[in-house]
């Protein structure tokens, strides 16, 4: 049985195994630091919030909506830069030391 094989329990929903899926590394398995949990969390809604505004940009250019289309464009660069500042704190550990691009 693989590693990845959940038994069916009441805390663990019951969906598919996928054999397709890759292997956890190490790095991907281990918890977030315990002092930056708030700092994942707002890195979690910002993720989510540059996906929403990704696909309303698109969806608005693919309708020919200009107007639309800037705006949620600006939107989308505004929490993008916000991610990135998130994803700079966490690398960082808080050092304010930017992430080179």
């Amino acid at each position: 049985m693989s590693s990845r094989h959940r038994p069916n329990r009441p805390d663990c929903p019951d969906r598919p195994f996928d054999e397709n899926l890759p292997e956890l590394t190490a790095a991907e398995a281990s918890p977030a630091p315990a002092g930056d949990t708030g700092t994942m969390h707002d890195l979690h809604l910002a993720s989510q919030n540059v996906l929403r505004l990704a696909t309303q940009t698109y969806n608005a250019a693919a309708r020919g909506d200009e107007r639309a289309a800037h705006a949620a464009r600006a939107s989308l660069e505004k929490q993008l830069g916000l991610a990135t500042h998130l994803i700079d704190e966490i690398l960082s550990a808080g050092d304010d030391q930017p992430t080179m691009h």
